[in-house]
C-alpha cells in the first residue's frame, strides 16, 4: 500500500541549487582528499590484498527503492525491474573510502481521477499511467570495520540529487511529459565484499537506490 509523504516534493530552484552544488562539492572534495592520502595506501609487492587495491570499480543491480513505496505524482507504484548502479569509490586507508554512483530506476504507476458531474450528481473514474524514469547521482562514504586479504565487511551513507522524468498517458491517447528534481540518499546496515581483485559484493539497507543489493567489483591501484 503506497504511504503518502508530503515530505517528497519537487525541490523549489534554490533548495535544487544548494543540494546540487553540496553534492558536486563533496564529489570532488573526495576525490582531492583521496588522492592526497594516497602515500597512506602504497601497494605491496606480489600477490595484492584487496585492502591494497584502492581504486574500486563496480556494477551491481538493487531492488526495493523507497519511490517505489511513496506517492508520487499522486499515484501508487505498479512495477519497477529495480535499479541498476555504476561508482567508483577510492579508499583513503583501510578503513575509510569515498565515491560517487550513478543509477537508473523505472516505475510504472497509475493514477486513479475522480470526477463529480454536478448536473446530474454522478461521478466517473479513469486511470493514467505514468512512467517514472529516475536518474540518481550519490556521494557516498563507506566504512570497513573488518578488512581481510579476500573478504571485508562494511557500512556506510550517501547523499545526492534525482532528475524524474516522467510521462502521464491519459485515456484519450494523449500524453504530457515533465521532468522534477528530487532528493536522494542511501544507507548501507551492512555490506560484504568477497575477492581480492576481481570480486562479488552484496549490500542490505534501505534509501533511494536500494534494499537489497549485489553486483561485481574490480579494484586496481596506481601503480596499474
Amino acid at each position: 500500500m503506497p504511504v503518502p509523504l508530503s515530505q517528497v516534493k519537487p525541490l523549489k530552484d534554490d533548495k535544487m541549487k544548494k543540494l546540487i552544488l553540496t553534492t558536486v562539492v563533496l564529489f570532488f572534495s573526495a576525490i582531492f582528499i583521496s588522492f592526497g592520502q594516497t602515500e597512506n595506501v602504497k601497494p605491496k609487492q606480489g600477490k595484492h590484498d584487496q585492502s591494497d587495491l584502492y581504486n574500486n570499480f563496480y556494477l551491481s543491480y538493487g531492488l526495493g527503492t523507497l519511490y517505489y513505496f511513496f506517492d508520487n505524482q499522486g499515484s501508487g507504484a505498479d512495477y519497477s525491474p529495480g535499479t541498476f548502479m555504476v561508482g567508483f569509490s577510492r579508499s583513503l586507508n583501510k578503513i575509510v573510502e569515498l565515491g560517487f554512483q550513478v543509477s537508473y530506476t523505472y516505475i510504472q504507476r497509475t493514477e486513479t481521477v475522480t470526477n463529480y458531474n454536478y448536473v446530474n450528481s454522478s461521478t466517473t473514474t479513469h486511470e493514467n499511467k505514468l512512467d517514472d524514469n529516475l536518474w540518481q547521482g550519490i556521494v557516498n562514504i563507506r566504512f570497513h570495520y573488518l578488512n581481510r586479504p579476500s573478504f571485508s565487511m562494511y557500512s556506510g551513507f550517501g547523499m545526492g540529487v534525482i532528475m524524474d522524468t516522467y510521462n502521464k498517458k491519459f485515456p484519450d491517447g494523449t500524453s504530457k511529459r515533465g521532468q522534477q528534481i528530487l532528493p536522494a540518499g542511501q544507507l548501507t546496515l551492512m555490506g560484504f565484499r568477497y575477492g581480492r581483485a576481481l570480486s562479488f559484493f552484496g549490500e542490505f539497507g534501505v534509501g533511494t537506490n536500494s534494499i537489497i543489493n549485489a553486483g561485481i567489483s574490480y579494484k586496481f591501484g596506481d601503480d596499474l
